[in-house]
């Protein structure tokens, strides 16, 4: 699994210093982190680090391929929502398996890339207001292990939990996008970027 290094999280708290100096309020956007975390894997020379971004792509299998060592990684990158125990992550719209349950089921089985979640939450006190950013990276092996025959309906679409504890949502209605609930006790992280 593709971890950044402490300069590389450096670089990015940086950046994101500056964009809140320039645009002030709104968070950063998933397409403007992927920049970010590009850039940061760039401007860190002294790893030997070489990244490849494909800019607006959409692509579902990564958003950044990191070539490390000869060895690619590819990484999607992710904004999230974070609560108390658990991370939720949109993923992929699979309109174009048509309902096919056991095929969306195989498909989500195959994937590799990893993924780096940048979340994002706004801290009011008496003083001021406070942007907190924090890295989270998520081994695609916990999105994994699901039994087509396991789904289970809800109102809105389909659910089930893996063996990780990890509960995937199917959203027909949201163009059978699927999303993940991960318990954070499963992730590594970085520390807090406070703005």
């Amino acid at each position: 699994m593709y971890k950044l290094t402490p300069r590389m999280e450096q670089h990015i708290k940086q950046d994101l210093i500056e964009y809140h100096r320039i645009l002030g309020a709104s968070r950063c956007s998933g397409t403007q982190l992927e920049e970010i975390i590009f850039k940061s894997i760039q401007l860190d020379h002294e790893t030997g680090h070489h990244a490849k971004w494909n800019a607006g792509s959409h692509a579902t299998d990564s958003d950044i391929i990191v070539v490390a060592d000869k060895v690619e990684y590819p990484i999607q990158i992710k904004s999230g929502k974070l609560t108390v125990d658990y991370i939720k992550l949109s993923g992929y719209r699979m309109t174009k398996f048509n309902g096919d349950i056991e095929q969306i089921t195989e498909y989500l089985n195959s994937k590799s890339s990893n993924i780096i979640s940048v979340v994002h939450k706004l801290q009011n006190d008496d003083s001021s207001r406070h942007h907190i950013y924090q890295i989270f990276y998520i081994d695609y092996k916990y999105l994994r292990s699901l039994d087509y025959q396991k789904w289970y309906k809800i109102n809105s679409g389909f659910k089930q939990t893996n063996t990780w504890n990890v509960e995937f949502g199917l959203f027909p209605k949201m163009s059978w996008q699927v999303w993940w609930t991960i318990p954070i006790s499963l992730l590594d992280k970085s520390a807090e970027i406070v703005i």
